[in-house]
């Protein structure tokens, strides 16, 4: 092949990634050879592509379903207005913020953060798919300092570490048209910090928030 040609196959194959990237308008032959759209022969059997770009399925749940992403910011800002959208290093969309149970003999703020699975929504797992991780206090130090289980957590296998088991998979709502909202599982760590600092003090017995009535 001389260069002549080298150089010609080249530019061709230049222009053609060109088009491809601005999602032209192309024609495919029978053959399934990707041309321009005005080298069509006048005998040629070739199908249009239309102007457009290939799909590309996001890993993201808040790419593939913006509106419920939209319903989940706005769920966040109206009944939780303190907590912060953050992403994660590997793309998880999380929230940081700050909550107080304003329980009579406890100054406790908990500072959390809520973290959506890659998949959300789902409801396979306790908690369904946004996992609350209290970042102070750190539970497991306090499972140290308690020397006995902490009633309501999940050990998480890849970190180590420990969130609130916020609410029965069965009870996490997911599906097209209605899903469990951060906000919600918010509310659902409420419930359980409300419910952890009165066993701290000695107001709920271990059995009573270890059981299921809380």
């Amino acid at each position: 092949m001389t260069a002549a040609v080298k150089d010609a196959a080249s530019a061709r194959r230049q222009q053609l990634a060109a088009q491809l990237l601005r999602g032209e308008e192309v024609m495919v032959t029978q053959q399934g050879a990707i041309r321009p759209i005005n080298e069509r022969g006048d005998s040629e059997v070739a199908i249009t592509v239309p102007q457009g770009k290939l799909a590309a399925p996001s890993l993201y749940w808040y790419e593939r379903d913006p509106e419920l992403f939209q319903a989940e910011l706005e769920a966040m800002n109206h009944f939780f207005p303190q907590f912060r959208p953050d992403r994660l290093p590997d793309g998880r969309m999380s929230w940081l913020g700050s909550l107080a149970s304003g329980i009579p003999g406890s100054a406790r703020l908990w500072h959390l953060q809520l973290v959506y699975d890659h998949d959300h929504p789902h409801g396979d797992d306790y908690g369904g798919s946004i996992s609350v991780f209290p970042i102070e206090p750190d539970l497991a130090a306090l499972r140290d300092q308690l020397d006995e289980p902490i009633p309501h957590t999940l050990r998480h296998e890849a970190s180590g570490e420990l969130s609130i088991c916020t609410v029965a998979a069965d009870s996490f709502k997911h599906g097209r048209n209605h899903s469990s909202t951060a906000a919600s599982a918010l509310a659902w760590a409420s419930k359980w910090i409300a419910a952890f600092e009165l066993w701290m003090l000695g107001d709920l017995s271990t059995a009573q928030f270890a059981g299921h009535r809380i």
